[in-house]
Order: structure tokens, then C-alpha cells, then sequence
């Protein structure tokens, strides 16, 4: 019987920067100049407290997690990383850098959407589904991240400043006049509107063009069923006899029902409510108020 072999965990290994290049799955374009000082002058005082994490590919490392990490590395100069060298396949390195990178809060949503779309196509053609179980979305959450890639170019150059944000394009994206659509997004950025302020001047050019308003779909919730439907045309025959008269009967739901019950010119109404209260029990099979049935009696 032959003995498994334990996976060895990652090591840990002195790598050249000259041998790391970066991932072309990464979805961050830009990176904040002032803030890889501010990193560097960290990592000079304090050292590299995280290693980088790599893979390898050849004879070279490629960079899966920790570009920042990288580059201030580069701005100090330095000749070696301490770096993870793991083992995984292609879509496992983009989707962990993906990862990565969502849990930063710098992240704009182009870069999101950019690196959602790397994703979906050829190598990987992942679904939107199997890519919201990775990153710990939904499905609803990716498709609209992702179709932020098909607004106007101009838009999307104006997002990354943090004023039009993705539920500000939903508004946008009404406006088929696609002229419209950028000229309105460049006011709105410059004014900071809101979302709500969005939506009304959206709804404002719509009426000028003529354009239906898609109003949001509100589901009705489904009415209850009344246990006691069949039994009703009895229990109102009753209160006939009994001298009152009831309406607006209505089921509530949980078994609670509303009913709106009023005497008709008894001359005593109390022993008319009590009579009526008395046959309804009767009909229902069930207990009566003992006050009740003293009123009746008396």
C-alpha cells in the first residue's frame, strides 16, 4: 500500500524583481503615485511585512498578488522580494488577483467591470454566474457592473472620480439619444446631482422626446385564501336574522379577519350583537364570549 505524500505548503523564497512581471489580469490601470510613497517609505522603515504573492510560469515569476508591493519595491531599489510561489492554473491566477483587488475600496468600477469582462471571454468564459459564487456576489450585482462597459466612452472616463457611480447610469441608460445621454452624465458630474436629481432630469428629457417613462415594476402580493369563503353567505344570513348587518368583510391572512358590523333600528342593540355573536358561534363551531351570552340571556 503506497503512502500520500502531504502537499507542502507555499514557500517562502527570495526572488529578483528583474525575473517578476506583472499580470495582464490586472484591472487596475492606474495606481496613486503618492500613496506607492508613502508604501515605499513604509516598507523602508518597517520592511516587507506581507510577502508578494507569484506564480511560475517558465523560467520567470508572474506577479498574482501584491502589485503595490511591487512597485515600491522598485522605487526603493531594491534587488529581491520575499515572495509566495504558488501552484495554480490560469483562471485560478486571474480570478484571485480579481479577488484581490475587489477587496480594495479604491477600486473604481470600470476597473471592477473591465476585470468581470476578462472573465467572461476567451481563455476563462466563465459565467456571470460561476463568477458571482468566486467573488462572493450576485449574479444581479455583476451583470450591472458589466454594463457599464457599454455606456459612451465619455461616461466612463468620468466615473472613476467617484460622482457618477453605477446607480446614477441607470437613469442614464433611458436616454437612447446617446449624445443626450453624455451631455447630461458631464452636467451631472459637474454639479455633483444625486441619484434622485438624476433621475428627475432623466424623466425631465424623456417628456421632450416623447418617450414612454418606465415606471418600476411593482409586484402585488398575492391575496389569501379565505378558510372561510365557502361559509360566509350563512354567517350573514344569520346576522340578517339577528337584526344587524355586516359588511366589509375581508381576510387578512394569519387568521384574523375584519368585519364591520352595525345594528339596524333595534331597539335594543347590545342583545342584537350578542344574538348575532351567539348564531355565529353556532355556525363556526366555536366559543363565545360568556359577556356575551349573559347579554343575550338578560
Amino acid at each position: 500500500m503506497m503512502e500520500s505524500t502531504p502537499c507542502l505548503p507555499p514557500s517562502i523564497e527570495q526572488l529578483p524583481l528583474e525575473q517578476i512581471f506583472t499580470s495582464p489580469h490586472q484591472m487596475r490601470k492606474q495606481f496613486d503615485p503618492m500613496a506607492l510613497r508613502d508604501l515605499a517609505r513604509s516598507m523602508k522603515q518597517e520592511g516587507l511585512i506581507q510577502p508578494i504573492t507569484v506564480r511560475r510560469v517558465g523560467n520567470a515569476y508572474e506577479l498574482v498578488v501584491g502589485e503595490r508591493r511591487l512597485r515600491a519595491a522598485q522605487i526603493l531599489g531594491w534587488a529581491t522580494i520575499d515572495a509566495r510561489v504558488i501552484d495554480i492554473s490560469d483562471e485560478d491566477a486571474a480570478v484571485k488577483g480579481l479577488i484581490e483587488n475587489l477587496q480594495r475600496a479604491d477600486l473604481t468600477p470600470i476597473e471592477e467591470a473591465r476585470g468581470y469582462k476578462q472573465l467572461v471571454e476567451a481563455p476563462y468564459n466563465l459565467t456571470q454566474e460561476a463568477i458571482a459564487q468566486r467573488v462572493g456576489k450576485s449574479q444581479t450585482a455583476i451583470a450591472r457592473i458589466l454594463a457599464l462597459l457599454e455606456l459612451p466612452q465619455e461616461i466612463q472616463e468620468i466615473m472613476p472620480h467617484g460622482i457618477i457611480t453605477e446607480t446614477h447610469t441607470r437613469s442614464l441608460r433611458k436616454i437612447s439619444d446617446r449624445g443626450r445621454q453624455i451631455k447630461l452624465a458631464q452636467h451631472a458630474h459637474r454639479e455633483g446631482w444625486t441619484v434622485k436629481e438624476t433621475e428627475r432630469r432623466v424623466n425631465e428629457i424623456l417628456k421632450e422626446m416623447g418617450e414612454p417613462l418606465k415606471k418600476r415594476e411593482v409586484k402585488s402580493k398575492p391575496q389569501s385564501q379565505d378558510p372561510l369563503a365557502k361559509i360566509w353567505q350563512p354567517i350573514l344570513q344569520s346576522a340578517d336574522e339577528a337584526g344587524v348587518k355586516v359588511s366589509a368583510v375581508r381576510y387578512e391572512g394569519s387568521n384574523r379577519w375584519k368585519l364591520h358590523i352595525e345594528a339596524k333600528n333595534t331597539v335594543n342593540p347590545r342583545r342584537a350583537l350578542a344574538d348575532f355573536f351567539i348564531r355565529l358561534g353556532h355556525t363556526l363551531n366555536g366559543p363565545i364570549p360568556s359577556d356575551l351570552i349573559e347579554s343575550a340571556s338578560s
